[in-house]
């Protein structure tokens, strides 16, 4: 349908132009690293006092889209006011019933994100400079704002968690940034600017000293009154998925879908493990699966391969539209500076013009580490789990969605994404890629697969128990060794994750509103459906909310989200 030329028409883009300027002038670190480096060199203010005037710019946005009637516009018109009603109502809630900011330390973490400046080249290194002391520089003022905001009885769980993303970001400043620059080399392309690099290495000295200083008052101040209780609480949980998600279930409801799912994943491993060889325990079967890695030496190139097959399988059973700058994609080793993940997806912005490429990176061992050490790690990247990580972070998860964003049409859609459809797509793909036929019924891969998906369900039960019905932490830890078959130590950490992000139910929440979208995908288009055409469009919007998704691929959308 074409555009039609209309005063809502002409009110709505008005709107979403100066929404846009005025939420990369208030985040402007978003901005940077969605490719919009006019906003290099600044940082978010969050005094209370920018916090009101921010509220009150959202509530004028508020009133101005009101003005609106959603009826006179065409679907893509619509779907835009849609995602711009959410993201009003979610931010306000953020700022006045969340407050997140002065609960949460790891929020003030945020400003201190630089590494924008070293991972791409999309502008000199001394350009990158400059904007990087102008940032340096404000570090301090926003540190004393952290101690503003934070004050007595705050979640002890938070708190020690902030205090160890502190730590690394301290190593970080110390080793990586001065790496990155130069500084103590013979030949740097700053050496011909004495005067900046002086500057830089004096913002450095200034941001880690402020660091250090909110780190003590953590640790020394907020720590010994800290609150032992972390959870929301029902009430907040609720609001956090209405706002965040656009999803209204109730919680008891929620659990129940969760507990069935896993069920099913419980029920579906018990079967693969009696097909390879009923008579070892599921735990041995995953730790025979571990056994089988590449050695460290081929890694990269073990999993370049295992890309290629990927790519190769989805355009020979043409499952997705797949970018065609797919070589733009480069699987390297993890920089220093985020070595915190065995592998992760670093896909360009997309505003990002000058420095597209999108990285795949891998942690390989460290060269100092014990014959012991080096095992262990890489008995993460087996050949099964390493698959299925590929499949989420790239082919077709993860990279094929956020490089199809720099197509979109719609500039929010590009900028604004939901947790649940972003996860649900490339936790889908997991399952996908082998139900239609990829490894050719490795049981293997199946089994790899599944371990995943219980990691997701535990993470989804977790979350609501331990937000809204007393779970601790060690209990959580308990649940993860026994229905997922993990290790206390992974255990652990995925318990306390869920202190601060019990968003990650969004994994599980998200895929079964995916299948249910599918579901009601395949019956309205009967003879007609596509599952080609579902993924394309189901990633075709960018990265919505599921229930505005619907509204945009279902004929009739009945609102009956799962």
């Amino acid at each position: 349908m074409d555009t039609v030329h209309t005063p809502a028409v002409a009110h709505l883009t008005t709107l979403i132009d100066d929404f846009l300027a005025d939420f990369f002038d208030f985040y402007p670190i978003v901005a940077s690293k969605l490719g919009l480096h006019d906003y290099d060199g600044r940082i978010t203010n969050l005094d209370q006092s920018a916090i009101d005037a921010r509220v009150e710019r959202l509530r004028m946005y508020d009133q101005r889209l009101s003005e609106i009637d959603l009826a006179s516009l065409d679907r893509m018109q619509a779907f835009d006011y849609r995602l711009l009603r959410w993201r009003i109502d979610a931010e306000l809630w953020s700022w006045l019933e969340d407050r997140e900011y002065q609960r949460n330390p790891m929020i003030y973490t945020y400003n201190l994100m630089v590494d924008t400046y070293i991972k791409r080249d999309y502008a000199p290194l001394e350009d990158r400079a400059q904007s990087l002391v102008q940032h340096l520089h404000q570090i301090p003022a926003a540190m004393q704002v952290a101690r503003q905001n934070l004050k007595p009885g705050l979640p002890q769980a938070l708190i020690e968690e902030a205090l160890a993303i502190f730590s690394g970001l301290v190593t970080f400043f110390t080793y990586s940034l001065p790496e990155a620059f130069g500084r103590g080399q013979a030949e740097t392309p700053l050496n011909h600017r004495p005067e900046l690099e002086r500057d830089l290495w004096v913002a450095f000295d200034v941001a880690i000293a402020a660091m250090n200083d909110l780190s003590s008052y953590l640790r020394e101040e907020l720590l010994p009154t800290a609150n032992p209780n972390f959870a929301l609480g029902s009430e907040q949980y609720q609001a956090m998925l209405k706002y965040n998600e656009l999803i209204d279930i109730p919680l008891d409801q929620l659990l129940e879908l969760g507990r069935a799912d896993l069920a099913r994943n419980q029920a579906a491993l018990a079967e693969v493990v009696q097909q390879i060889d009923p008579s070892v325990s599921i735990m041995e079967h995953i730790d025979a699966l571990h056994q089988h890695h590449p050695p460290a030496e081929r890694l990269l190139e073990e999993t370049r391969t295992m890309l290629h097959n990927l790519r190769s399988f989805i355009i020979e059973r043409d499952l997705v539209t797949l970018p065609c700058n797919g070589e733009g994609l480069l699987v390297e080793e993890t920089p220093p500076f985020e070595r915190w993940a065995f592998a992760m997806m670093d896909t360009a912005g997309p505003f990002e013009t000058q420095a597209s490429e999108s990285y795949y990176y891998i942690t390989l061992p460290e060269p100092d580490w014990s014959a012991e050490q080096v095992e262990a790690w890489l008995s993460r990247f087996d050949y099964a789990t390493l698959t299925d990580i590929s499949i989420h972070e790239a082919y077709p998860g993860h990279f094929v969605h956020f490089v199809g964003m720099n197509n979109l049409s719609s500039r929010l859609a590009r900028v604004f994404s939901a947790y649940s459809h972003y996860e649900s797509w490339a936790h889908y793909a997991e399952q996908m890629m082998l139900e239609q036929g990829y490894g050719a019924g490795n049981l293997q891969l199946r089994l790899a697969q599944l371990t995943e998906a219980l990691l997701r369900d535990c993470r989804y039960i977790c979350s609501i128990m331990m937000h809204t019905q007393g779970m601790s932490i060690d209990e959580a830890t308990h649940f993860f060794i026994e229905q997922a078959y993990m290790d206390e130590t992974s255990a652990r950490l995925e318990a306390r994750r869920g202190t601060h992000d019990p968003g990650y139910l969004n994994y599980t929440l998200g895929k079964l509103l995916l299948l249910k979208l599918l579901e009601d995908y395949r019956a309205a288009y009967g003879d007609n459906f596509s599952l080609k055409r579902f993924h394309d469009e189901y990633i075709g919007y960018g990265a919505p909310p599921i229930p505005i998704l619907r509204s945009m691929l279902l004929p009739n959308d009945n609102g009956t989200l799962i």
